[in-house]
């Protein structure tokens, strides 16, 4: 099955601790995640209301409906403290408009992995998981 990493609410979903598990063999079919708009989404992807919203309105990201900026559903999510990566979904797609989804996520990927070893690491991450090198987890998006 194919990995769809980018949300339509602007997440990359390659720094999410249940895809790098999905990826890493580590979980059973039913818990395994393959991005919010794959065929495989699952847990709290799998009913986002956000995801819905833009599904319904044929939207590949949120920011290109007109009621983005007053969106309740938008405004919750990037103020979550549950979701706290959500805080840099607004800045993600303005990038990704600027330079492309294409080059988004080849930038993503590369500022989600270990630059002393390449090993990929979620959002949460402070250290790598692999070799233990500092990393930078979300809050230096912010």
């Amino acid at each position: 099955m194919e990995y769809v990493l980018d949300g339509y609410c602007g997440v990359y979903c390659g720094a999410c601790p249940v895809i790098l598990a999905t990826r890493a063999g580590e979980l059973n079919e039913v818990q395994q995640c393959y991005g919010c708009k794959s065929k495989k989404p699952t847990g709290y992807c799998a009913t986002c209301g956000i995801k819905a919203c833009a599904e319904r309105k044929g939207y590949e990201f949120c920011n290109l409906c007109n009621e983005f900026k007053t969106c309740e559903l938008m405004q919750k999510f990037v103020s979550d403290t549950q979701y706290p990566y959500g805080q840099c979904v607004l800045k993600n797609m303005e990038v990704i408009e600027v330079i492309g989804l294409r080059q988004w996520l080849e930038m993503q990927d590369k500022r989600w992995r270990c630059q002393n070893c390449g090993t990929s690491y979620s959002w949460y991450h402070q250290t790598c998981p692999q070799c233990g090198q500092a990393v930078a987890n979300y809050k230096a998006d912010l």
